[in-house]
């Protein structure tokens, strides 16, 4: 091949969309990368919420046993003092007795008040999900909508320049037969 056809090789129409094509696939690919990496910082927003609600019940539960072994502390220290009332008096007893029923009703309510706060934990990071769900569904489309865009933005580049090829080729062809025709006289 000479160095002119090889040149003219350069500006074939062919060649720049294949040009076209690969610059295409290397956007594409692109794309395809940005939306793997928000789909991994959306797992990891779930993983870290998940996460902080693990803590949190984990704290819940260690304060649950915390105050039991003080209740049992105390219900220990009671007993003692039940023992020694014994010999004193006979009311002293029932007192005593009313107070362990009254912290054991005390020890039920912080029981029901420390699930229901687990279980407003667990709602909670229900609704983080649930909202990062939506937040990934709303990014998907609006990746989709940029892509639709693009790719018609790329049609009309594309019907753009083959007007404009077809143009310049029908110049050409113009000048051409005026220079034959200027040749011939």
């Amino acid at each position: 091949m000479s160095e002119a056809s090889q040149a003219a090789g350069n500006d074939d129409p062919l060649h720049e969309a294949q040009m076209e094509v690969r610059q295409l696939k290397q956007t594409v690919a692109a794309l395809r990368e940005e939306l793997e990496n928000v789909s991994m910082d959306k797992e990891q927003a779930v993983q870290q919420a998940r996460a902080e609600s693990q803590d949190e019940i984990k704290q819940l539960r260690e304060t649950a046993s915390a105050l039991r072994d003080s209740l049992d502390e105390l219900k220990f220290g009671k007993d003692e003092e039940v023992q020694s009332a014994r010999a004193v008096a006979n009311d002293e007893i029932v007192q005593l007795r009313n107070t362990a029923s009254a912290l054991r009703d005390e020890l039920e309510e912080m029981r029901f008040s420390k699930n229901e706060a687990v279980q407003r934990a667990v709602a909670e990071g229900n609704d983080e999900i649930v909202q990062l769900k939506g937040t990934a569904h709303t990014l998907r489309e609006q990746l989709d909508s940029l892509k639709f865009e693009y790719e018609e933005k790329l049609q009309e580049q594309a019907h753009h320049t083959r007007d404009e090829v077809g143009q310049l080729q029908q110049t050409i062809a113009a000048l051409r037969d005026e220079l034959e025709g200027s040749d011939g006289k």
